[in-house]
């Protein structure tokens, strides 16, 4: 059908199917990318925008709705590039990290604001209740909202010298208020091909690939069906190099549920007609294992024939006489804890696209670390590096899943053997099946103190279902034993990390690496021993605190900088007040079904890679005309590196933050090192 509609002022008529989204017309047919797509099933709210100044899903809108509407997206909020007083408060209240949903945020502000100047925090938080975010905690959006109606005004320009730490605006932050930064998916190619993977509907089995050819003949449009054959170089990746283990296409034995084991290349749709049950293939299902336990049972089915026992590794931490000194421990606890799967969870799905530009590739995409990319995808390729170009977009939120490859070989491979732009959007089911979770921990603990309630011995089991795959499984089996203890003083400890393999999802990076499952049963454990011995919780743990000079489990010793002790020593005051107030409300409230009570807990966690070397180069540019340039490779995914980073250098070189001009995270970039004003390992 023929719609007309307008959309932020300029009229438009699009032919479209009337059941299209209404999200799909603004962003294929209109180019308006500011609306995004996380879900489309209305929970996330990244796509809301105003219909006739009421906020609406556009993911779930078809256009038949649309039809004679006035609809106000993100870009219309800029006037003559001139921000708004809602884009200027996002600005200065920090309110847009990775900047995924900002847009939606937006758009719900300005129905309420339009209603409603001067909203209470409630109408606030009632209005945004629609629209997920995954990096505020939403303090600073709410703030945003209910101060928008002043000037906003940028702040004042920190002292040179005293920049780090000041509260600038974040120097990315303009085009995600404008909805002018462009996430994985946001750019529209002209005759770009769309990648559909076909994925394993079964937990383990063998299986087998039929005649694709006559499958291609059968489907008109279709340009390409792509398996394990089709792989030039090494049909495997990973991320640490000594355990890359897993295909990009699956060969006659599929891992896990949604194991990839072959792609659909063609125009979008012809694509997306395609009923994937009818693609040619034979399955064979196969005994599985969901879980550690079951995988290490007598006759379970390896996951990888290399790896006995369904181990991928083992990490392992002690120091002293653990089991002699809870032996003579005054007070013992053992625990058991468990922690399931958890999903990352990201607004932005994974998604991307690919040119062959001659003997190269050039990737363009959502990722957490562009070099390990252009790594792993030269070796798929069968590449040199330089022949693999990493363009990183926008990053809609990682938290450690963007890390690995995901979407990446799929529409590389895909732009090689078409030799035309190929692109990939996860939908929401497939980023849940495909990409890595949180490890699954199960946890046994035996802790002890003497009559003081100082530690002695500490005793640690921990195993972690690492999925079908490795992932970052190595770094959290050995991260956790190092960190098990936390930041307390344990001169008698010993920790085991296992990482299993079983018939899942691969579980991989996620904002601790293994950390705070172990934080928890750690915690737990002093709480009760702490009851035990008759003594306070906070001044358990300020009796145990890490001093200045004492070694860790590792034997590391701190000269200086160690400053648990000095945090739990400040929350005296406010613990007492509080376990005070919440003992007189349950004495006042015997027959409640409701209890209050106060917790309080310590986690320590050291960035970088556990137990391998960790260099690190930033390269200052001064060019010809004075200008300097910033080349650093951590990327923005929302946690503030480009203005923080910026922070530290301007700061280091004595210049104004604002002097200094960032290089693209671009693999093909480089600041020559004869330009290199400064460099620090």
């Amino acid at each position: 059908m023929r719609v007309s509609l307008t959309v932020n002022g300029t009229a438009h008529a699009v032919a479209a199917n009337p059941a299209d989204r209404l999200s799909n017309v603004l962003r294929e047919d209109l180019g308006l990318t500011a609306t995004k797509v996380g879900c489309d099933a209305g929970d996330c709210g990244a796509c809301t925008v105003l219909m006739d100044g009421a906020p609406i899903c556009a993911c779930l809108t078809p256009i038949a709705q649309a039809d004679g509407t006035v609809i106000e997206t993100a870009e219309g909020l800029t006037e003559d590039g001139t921000l708004s007083l809602l884009q200027k408060s996002f600005l200065h209240h920090g309110a847009a990290q990775c900047g995924i949903c900002t847009p939606g945020m937006l758009m719900s502000a300005k129905a309420l604001l339009d209603q409603t100047p001067r909203p209470t925090r409630q109408q606030v938080e009632d209005a945004l209740g629609g629209v997920l975010c995954r990096c505020t905690g939403y303090a600073k959006i709410i703030d945003a909202v209910m101060n928008a109606h002043r000037s906003n005004a940028a702040p004042a320009a920190p002292e040179v010298g005293a920049q780090i730490g000041a509260g600038i605006r974040h120097l990315d932050g303009r085009g995600k208020v404008t909805g002018d930064l462009l996430y994985g998916a946001d750019k529209n190619l002209a005759e770009a091909l769309e990648v559909r993977v076909v994925r394993s509907p079964h937990h383990a089995a063998a299986f087998e690939i039929g005649d694709t050819d006559a499958f291609l003949s059968t489907h008109s449009g279709l340009e390409a069906v792509l398996t394990a054959a089709d792989i030039p170089g090494k049909n495997c990746f990973g991320a640490i190099p000594p355990y890359v283990d897993q295909p990009v296409f699956a060969d006659g034995y599929a891992r896990h549920r949604g194991d990839a084991i072959a792609a659909l290349v063609g125009p979008r749709e012809a694509v997306r007609a395609v009923d994937p049950d009818t693609f040619p293939v034979t399955w064979t299902p196969l005994a599985h294992s969901l879980i550690p336990k079951d995988a290490q049972a007598e006759g379970a089915l390896p996951v990888h024939d290399t790896r006995p026992d369904n181990i991928l590794i083992e990490g392992f931490v002690t120091r002293g006489t653990p089991r002699e000194a809870l032996q003579k421990a005054a007070h013992r606890v053992s625990l058991r804890t468990t922690t399931p799967f958890i999903e990352h969870a990201y607004i932005e799905p994974e998604a991307g696209h690919a040119i062959r530009v001659g003997d190269r590739i050039e990737v363009f995409g959502c990722t957490q670390a562009p070099h390990m990319d252009r790594e792993g995808l030269a070796d798929i390729m069968g590449l040199p590096h330089d022949a693999i170009r990493i363009r990183p977009s926008a990053c809609g939120g990682g938290f450690g899943s963007k890390l690995d490859l995901s979407f990446q070989p799929f529409i590389a491979l895909a732009a090689w053997v078409t030799g035309k732009p190929c692109r990939i959007a996860y939908t929401r089911s497939e980023s849940m099946r495909a990409t890595t979770k949180r490890h699954p921990s199960d946890i046994a603990l035996t802790v002890g103190c003497d009559a003081e309630g100082k530690i002695s011995g500490f005793d640690f089991q921990g195993t972690f279902n690492t999925g079908a795959y490795a992932s970052w499984g190595p770094t959290v089996a050995n991260r956790v034993p190092v960190h098990a203890s936390g930041p307390y003083f344990v001169p008698d400890y010993a920790a085991r990390g296992t990482a299993v393999h079983t018939h899942t999802p691969a579980a991989g990076a996620f904002r601790g690496f293994g950390v705070p499952p172990s934080a928890i049963a750690q915690e737990l454990a002093f709480d009760l021993l702490a009851d035990l011995a008759g003594i306070d919780r906070l001044e358990f743990r300020r009796r145990n605190a890490l001093q200045n000079g004492q070694p860790t489990v590792c034997g590391q010793v701190f000269e200086s900088g160690v400053g648990i002790a000095d945090c739990l020593e400040t929350l005296q005051s406010p613990w007492k007040r509080a376990t005070r107030e919440a003992a007189d409300w349950n004495a006042s409230n015997p027959h409640s079904a409701l209890r209050k009570g106060v917790g309080v807990a310590s986690c320590w966690y050291g960035c970088g890679n556990t137990s391998l070397p960790n260099p690190s180069t930033i390269r200052i540019g001064v060019r010809p005309d004075g200008q300097v340039v910033l080349h650093q490779g951590a990327m923005d995914i929302g946690q503030g590196a480009n203005t923080v980073i910026a922070q530290i250098a301007a700061d280091s070189l004595g210049v104004p933050v604002h002097a200094l001009k960032l290089v693209d995270p671009d693999t093909d970039l480089r600041v020559p090192a004869n330009l290199c004003h400064r460099q620090s390992g």
